[in-house]
């Protein structure tokens, strides 16, 4: 078990266990989290890096695990991790936002507010190589440099729809690359606080494909494809290539 990758011990179980990156309470403020960080250092930790863990030959449930750390330039991160079924579907998740610096050397990083875990780190080739003494087996990791994707979907976007007498505010969330879910709240009014919501998140994991979005939810495995294009700041959605869009605005934090 990856403990030390699987924040302070839980690693990927048969549940889905998330925590809510809309919760302000459950995400640090990295501003405020070291002084004297060493920011040149950050910045060659910017980016997505994966490990992915083969599951034993006589493992009855798993094939592999993947876990990524996303380090962004705010000091903020995600740390991601899928276990993957027989049939290569996912079958356990853990979401978790984090906080990160570097100082004298060391890693740091952070989940809520819990005790930060220390690293030793190094870089060989396209790899990070990270170990932690709080690890009493001595592990080593080598993870390995993935591509960034559009950063441009990053966000929270929203649509407000009419709905009789409600208003439905329907949000997309992207938090990473590749992971995000959508959710929803129901207002009397869309200028006042919502009667209803947020709603539970329905994660997905998401790609694209030229000008076309694919979202792939990671309870149903089902796929839903829109296409998509940015303009003036705003995210337009559309079922078809000529069809009527749904034009959607990106909350500030």
């Amino acid at each position: 078990m990856l403990l030390m990758l699987a924040v302070a011990g839980m690693a990927a179980s048969c549940e889905k266990d998330v925590i809510d990156p809309t919760n302000e309470n459950e995400v640090n403020n990295s501003t405020n989290t070291v002084e004297d960080a060493d920011a040149t250092a950050m910045k060659e930790l910017l980016g997505s890096w994966e490990y992915i863990s083969e599951a034993d030959e006589n493992d009855q449930f798993f094939s592999h695990t993947d876990y990524v750390f996303y380090f962004y330039e705010n000091g903020d991160g995600y740390l991601t991790i899928d276990a993957y079924d027989k049939n290569d579907l996912i079958s356990a998740t853990t979401r978790n936002s984090l906080t990160y610096w570097v100082k004298s050397e060391k890693l740091y990083v952070q989940y809520g507010n819990s005790s930060p875990i220390e690293w030793e780190y190094r870089f060989k080739d396209n790899t990070l190589i990270m170990r932690s003494d709080m690890d009493e087996y001595g592990n080593t990791f080598v993870f390995t440099k993935a591509e960034d994707g559009d950063m441009r979907f990053i966000g929270d976007w929203s649509t407000t729809q009419n709905g009789g007498d409600k208003y439905y505010g329907n949000h997309i969330k992207f938090v990473t690359r590749k992971d995000g879910f959508t959710y929803y709240s129901v207002y009397d009014n869309p200028n006042t606080a919502p009667v209803e919501g947020p709603s539970e998140m329905v994660w997905f994991k998401y790609s694209t494909e030229g000008n076309m979005l694919i979202m792939t939810n990671i309870d149903s495995a089902a796929s839903t494809k829109k296409y998509y294009r940015f303009d003036g700041g705003k995210l337009y959605l559309s079922n078809s290539k000529d069809g009527i869009e749904t034009c959607y605005s990106k909350l500030k934090k």
